[in-house]
């Protein structure tokens, strides 16, 4: 199985496709849904890892074998640094306690980042981009164990799927 790429359409619509997706992945299959949240849908057999819980995305990427298939929600999230805004949806008034837990974040999503690029050869990656000119700008910069063109491309705003190794 090829590694994969889902851009476009609503988030909604990126992670629907990412588990109909995961469903036929092969050995055991991870979920890392930590910016959007595990569906209510979820199949059986599918280990996920929830909203915010970045420790428990750092344990599960460490536990992937090869054979494994591990399936991440936006890589848009993952590769933020630490330098680009956090909203503070609850309007914290303790700021700098606020900031302490985006620079936390930070560096979890960097550990995280630098454990995909360790996985084991034939474990097969899944992700969603908000586009895949994000996708592949962002993977550029930030390396997540996948060249953007080695993997499987599918747009669902174009409907077009491009195969590994093909230009756009």
């Amino acid at each position: 199985m090829a590694n994969l790429i889902i851009a476009g359409g609503t988030r909604r619509e990126r992670s629907k496709t990412l588990l109909q997706r995961l469903e036929g992945g092969a050995g055991r299959r991870w979920l890392v849904a930590v910016p959007c949240g595990l569906p209510h849908d979820m199949p059986d057999g599918i280990h996920g890892i929830g909203l915010n819980d970045l420790d428990g995305a750092l344990d599960a990427v460490g536990r992937v074998r090869s054979g494994d298939t591990l399936a991440v929600e936006s890589v848009d999230y993952w590769t933020m640094g630490v330098s680009e805004p956090i909203p503070n949806p609850d309007n914290n008034p303790d700021v700098a306690r606020w900031n302490a837990m985006a620079a936390t974040a930070a560096r979890k999503r960097a550990r995280f980042r630098h454990a995909m690029q360790a996985l084991p050869d034939g474990a097969t990656i899944m992700m969603t981009a908000s586009t895949l000119e994000a996708a592949e700008r962002l993977l550029g910069a930030f390396p997540m164990g996948v060249s953007y063109v080695g993997c499987e491309r599918v747009d669902l705003d174009r409907r077009t799927a491009f195969h590994p190794g093909m230009a756009a």
